[in-house]
C-alpha cells in the first residue's frame, strides 16, 4: 500500500475541495518508467501545520470517515436511520450538499483510484479505475442518476452487485468476499492505521501494545528495546494476568448476547458479528513496567501507575515500527503529543532513513511543533513535504503546501513560518484578555 494522493471535500470544516499529495512534482506520468518505482517517485514523510482549531484533525478525520464507510456501510451503517454525512456546517448550500473523497494509491505494483461522494440520502457516486497498463480501466462505475436503485454493474467477469442507496459497493464486494475487490478494499483498511492517540483512547493503545505482544507480532524484547531508546528508565515489560472481577463477567456475557441476537439483523443470513461471553475464570490481561532503582531490585508498575510519555511513546513506535516492518501508512494526529521534540524527530527520521524504510512505509502527522522545520531538527523536509491549515473568513479549513510559495533553497521555514509569511499561524489579540482580567486603565 503506498498513497499517491488523498483528495476531500465538503467535510466538517473543509468546505472546497482540497488534495493533500505524496507524489514528488518531478514525476510527471501515470506510472514510472521501466529505470523507477513507485517509492522512488514518492515521498515517506509528509507533515501538516498550523494552529488550534485549523483544521489538521479535520483532514485526519476525512481518511477516518472514508475508511469507515468502507468498513460498514453494508453493516453495522445500514441501521442507521440515515446516511453517515459530515459536512460543513456554516453555509445552507454545503450542509444540504455532496461530500466527495477520493484515495489515489498503488496495491501489488498498479495504481488505483477510489472514490465516492455521499449525501444525506446516500450513495450518490462511486468510482473504482486501475492503472495495469498505459491507460486507466474503469472497475466501478455508479452514478445514482443513471442507476437502477438496487443493481450497479462493474465490469470484471460481467459481476452484478445488489447494494442498497446507503452502501458502497466495495463495502458489500468485502463483505461478500469478492475475489477481485475484496483485496483492493482491505488494502485501504488495513494499510492506513490511525494511531489512536489522545487520553480517550488510552485503554484502546494499551490493548493494542498487549495484543501486539501476545499475538507474537511484537516480542517482548523488542519492546523493552523501544522503551529503552527512549531512555526512560524502563528496564523491561511483560504481561500481568488477573482475574476478571464477576461484575465485569456478568455484563460482557449480557452484552455478547445482546450483540449475538443483532448480528442477522445487521448483516443478513450469515452471522458474521460475535463476541465469545467470558468465562467465571477468565483473565485480564494488562501490561506491567519493570523500572530501575536505586537497589539491584527493580519495582513492577502497572498500567495505572506508568506515566503518560511512556504510553504514549509505546503508542507511537509500536505501529511505526510495524508500518517500516510490512511497508504501510501511519497517519498520526497531533505527533508531537506528550512527547519530547528529539523522539518525534528520530520517528520522522526512521521513515526517511532508506536503508530503515526499505518497503516504501509512509507517514502522515499533524503537528504545533515547529521545531520540526527548522535546520536544526536533523533532518530536510522539501517544501512538498510540508503543508499548512488555515481557516478563511467563512471558517472554511484551506489546505496548501509550502510549495505554493517562494522558498530560497537555503530558506529557514521555521523562521519563515513563525513570522506570518505562510499563514497559518494563531491570530492573538492580547489586549482582549485586558477584558477579563482586569486593567488599571480606565
Amino acid at each position: 500500500m503506498l498513497l499517491l494522493n488523498f483528495t476531500v471535500s465538503n467535510h466538517k470544516s473543509i468546505r472546497d475541495e482540497c488534495t493533500l499529495e505524496f507524489m514528488r512534482p518531478s514525476f510527471k506520468k501515470l506510472k514510472p518508467g521501466a529505470d523507477s518505482d513507485w517509492p522512488a517517485v514518492t515521498y515517506p514523510v509528509v507533515g501538516v501545520f498550523g494552529p488550534n482549531a485549523s483544521g489538521k484533525s479535520t483532514l485526519i478525520d476525512a481518511f477516518k470517515y472514508a475508511q469507515a464507510a468502507i468498513n460498514h456501510s453494508s453493516t453495522l451503517w445500514q441501521q442507521r436511520p440515515e446516511m453517515v454525512h459530515v459536512p460543513f456546517a456554516l453555509d445552507d448550500e454545503s450542509a444540504k450538499g455532496p461530500s466527495s473523497y477520493e484515495f489515489d494509491w498503488v496495491f501489488e505494483g498498479v495504481r488505483h483510484k477510489y472514490g465516492f461522494t455521499v449525501t444525506p440520502e446516500g450513495i450518490e457516486k462511486e468510482w473504482l479505475l486501475d492503472l495495469p497498463r498505459t491507460r486507466w480501466r474503469t472497475l466501478i462505475d455508479r452514478d445514482r442518476s443513471s442507476e437502477s436503485p438496487t443493481q450497479v454493474r462493474f465490469k470484471e467477469k460481467n459481476g452484478l452487485v445488489a447494494v442498497t442507496r446507503r452502501e458502497l459497493i466495495l463495502s458489500r464486494a468485502i463483505l461478500l468476499e469478492h475475489e477481485e475487490l475484496t483485496g483492493l478494499g482491505k488494502s485501504l483498511l488495513d494499510g492506513i492505521e490511525l494511531a489512536p492517540f489522545g487520553d480517550t483512547n488510552r485503554e484502546r493503545r494499551l490493548a493494542s501494545i498487549t495484543d501486539s505482544l501476545l499475538q507474537q507480532e511484537m516480542s517482548f524484547e523488542d519492546l523493552t528495546t523501544l522503551l529503552q531508546v527512549a531512555d526512560i528508565g524502563v528496564r523491561s515489560i511483560s504481561v500481568k494476568k488477573d482475574q476478571a472481577p464477576p461484575e465485569a463477567v456478568r455484563l460482557v456475557k449480557i452484552f455478547a448476547e445482546l450483540v449475538d441476537s443483532e448480528a442477522e439483523k445487521i448483516v443478513g443470513e450469515e452471522k458474521r458479528i460475535h463476541i465469545e461471553p467470558l468465562e467465571s475464570d477468565a483473565v485480564v490481561r494488562t501490561l506491567e513496567f519493570l523500572h530501575k532503582g536505586r537497589k539491584k531490585d527493580p519495582r513492577a508498575f502497572g498500567v495505572n501507575e506508568e506515566s503518560a510519555g511512556t504510553i504514549v511513546w509505546l503508542s507511537l513506535i509500536t505501529p511505526a515500527v510495524e508500518a517500516l516492518r510490512y511497508g504501510t501508512m501511519l497517519v498520526v494526529d497531533e505527533l508531537d503529543n506528550s512527547l519530547h521534540s528529539h523522539l518525534v524527530e528520530l520517528v520522522i527520521s526512521l521513515f526517511l532513513n532508506p536503508r530503515l524504510n526499505r518497503f516504501g512505509a509512509q507517514l502522515l502527522f499533524t503537528s504545533h511543533d515547529t521545531n520540526l522545520l527548522s535546520p536544526e531538527s536533523g533532518f530536510d523536509l522539501e517544501a512538498e513535504q510540508i503543508w499548512f491549515a488555515d481557516k478563511d473568513a467563512d471558517g472554511a479549513t484551506e489546505i496548501y503546501s509550502l510549495a505554493d510559495f517562494p522558498h530560497p533553497k537555503d530558506a529557514n521555514f521555521e523562521r519563515r513560518y513563525l513570522a506570518g509569511r505562510y499563514g497559518a499561524v494563531p491570530r492573538t489579540a492580547p489586549s482582549l484578555l485586558a477584558r477579563v482580567i482586569g486593567s488599571d486603565d480606565s
